[in-house]
């Protein structure tokens, strides 16, 4: 009989029911939005440093990583590249030589990474040829190519077709100092990295560190699927035992560190959202009690004891929380499922953006159990929010509130 006076009673003052259930549809989708954003402005950082610049595994010498020394090479890189290369999980599979140094201009130095890089395989890695602004990729056929970004080109005062003097150290500790000319100019969406790496071809780079051509400081291997990481990670180690071999999240702990505490960002902007939507509930659903003090005395007096009262206005706030969930659910899945496929396009920020290595076109994301989170605190929400008008209501005296006019 409570389940029936509840919903009857929720569609007396319908004005009122469609407000709680407002609320808790843009409540829900607010908080389906914002996280799929967040999600989504998060993940587009995360493939664009995997896929353009870490690669899913790299494998090093032991010390080259602490020491950032190019004498610290991985020795017949030539035969493992071929078969890598012949496994089906690995989309692509390079070979990279590695050397900090200065780079100069006519008007200013800077510090530099040096990439000495085969252009054909890093195509479907490193992805220069797409970014590229101005110039052609490695078109020239010269060896003194050397391809910067846009940010470093303006800090340096240079354009296209400038000759730059590159110095850095070689493997026997002897400082080279070579020329070079300005084939391309890029801009990636990390604007941090344009400034400080620099790629010229890896048999050029490989000569003037006194390299052989089979060996190299860095291979990076990218996969097919990432699913796959965990298993072949241990057949990358089996096949060089002797190196080290890193997965992007050792690489970069700041990426996984933004997984790892997206679970937490999730209940924090939820908690955030559902607080505001608290106040609204506790008003409307006390406004209820008090609009209903005669009834609510005249059903206390017929013998409705007030463990029912309060059971039956807890069930008309689950009853608009049940109608309100579903609809605010849809409506956050379908908005980031269209924007999903065309994108939030905020280029107005791109350059501070860029700058973290953002992209200025998001597209919002969310996996299944956080829209099952979502709602559940929803759902907990609106009950803890029905507590105290319900309390209230058990504080009515019965013969004082049936002479209430």
């Amino acid at each position: 009989m409570l389940v029936q006076i509840a919903w009857r009673n929720i569609w007396r003052n319908k004005t009122r029911s469609f407000v709680v259930i407002g609320s808790i549809v843009i409540g829900l989708w607010a908080s389906i939005f914002i996280l799929a954003f967040a999600w989504g402005l998060y993940k587009n950082n995360i493939d664009e440093s995997v896929n353009r610049h870490l690669s899913h595994i790299q494998v090093h010498h032991p010390e080259f990583t602490d020491q950032q020394e190019s004498k610290y090479v991985i020795k017949n890189t030539d035969s493992i590249i071929s078969v890598l290369q012949k496994d089906d999980m690995v989309q692509s599979a390079s070979m990279r030589t590695i050397a900090k140094g200065m780079i100069a201009s006519p008007t200013t130095v800077s510090g530099v990474t040096i990439y000495g890089i085969s252009p054909k395989a890093e195509i479907k890695q490193i992805g220069l040829n797409q970014n590229l602004i101005q110039g052609d990729y490695f078109a020239s056929g010269k060896d003194n190519e050397i391809f910067i970004g846009e940010k470093l080109a303006k800090k340096l005062k240079i354009k296209l077709r400038s000759k730059v003097v590159v110095t850095f150290t070689d493997i026997h500790a002897n400082i080279v100092s070579s020329a070079f000319r300005v084939g391309g100019i890029y801009k990636s969406k990390n604007l941090s990295l344009d400034e400080v790496n620099v790629y010229v071809q890896k048999q050029t780079l490989d000569n003037l560190l006194d390299l052989q051509p089979s060996e190299s400081n860095e291979l990076a291997i990218l996969l097919k699927d990432e699913s796959a990481l965990d298993s072949f990670i241990t057949h990358v180690q089996q096949l060089m035992p002797n190196q080290k071999v890193e997965d992007w999240k050792d690489l970069a702990p700041d990426l996984e560190l933004v997984i790892e505490s997206f679970n937490l960002y999730t209940y924090i902007i939820s908690g955030i959202i559902l607080l505001a939507l608290t106040f609204g509930i506790v008003n409307t659903m006390l406004m209820s009690v008090l609009e209903r003090i005669r009834e609510l005395g005249m059903l206390m007096a017929i013998g409705l004891n007030k463990r029912k009262i309060f059971f039956m206005i807890m069930l008309e706030t689950l009853f608009l929380t049940l109608i309100g969930c579903p609809i605010g659910l849809f409506i956050g899945w379908l908005s980031v499922l269209v924007l999903g496929i065309y994108g939030i396009n905020i280029a107005i920020f791109s350059e501070g953006l860029a700058s973290y290595g953002f992209s200025s076109i998001i597209y919002p994301a969310l996996d299944g159990h956080n829209y099952f989170t979502v709602a559940l605190m929803c759902l907990i929400t609106a009950l803890l929010s029905a507590i105290y008008p319900a309390y209230r209501a058990l504080q009515l005296n019965p013969a004082e509130s049936i002479r209430k006019i």
